[in-house]
């Protein structure tokens, strides 16, 4: 048998579409539909308290606006190209998850 990897039971269980957000499923529409139409905001400010989503919210949308399987953004990313794995993993270079909680000055915005 093949050890695995120890894995925190909130990253392995990690919502991977905007279907799979419990409790959020007006967020989930709305950026469901932003997607659908292509009506894309230039920028999403995610916040609320711990636990509800912000960071799964954040990368299924960054995975459905770069998804290599779609030419277009799509409220479904395929999960299993590069893009949407690296995204997945926190490991993607042009995408940068900035935490509020730490972050909580103007030179850190400034510093991107």
């Amino acid at each position: 048998m093949r050890p695995t990897a120890y894995q925190p039971l909130h990253h392995k269980y990690r919502p991977q579409r905007l279907d799979q957000l419990v409790g959020q499923e007006a967020i989930a529409a709305t950026l469901g539909q932003a997607l659908r139409s292509g009506r894309i905001a230039p920028a999403y400010l995610f916040s609320g308290p711990r636990g509800t989503g912000k960071t799964s919210s954040a990368r299924i949308l960054a995975r459905s606006l770069n998804c290599l399987a779609s030419d277009e953004p799509t409220p479904e990313p395929c999960g299993s190209c590069e893009l949407c794995r690296a995204i997945a993993s926190g490991t993607a270079l042009d995408v940068i998850e900035i935490d509020a909680a730490s972050n909580t000055g103007v030179d850190n915005i400034r510093e991107l």
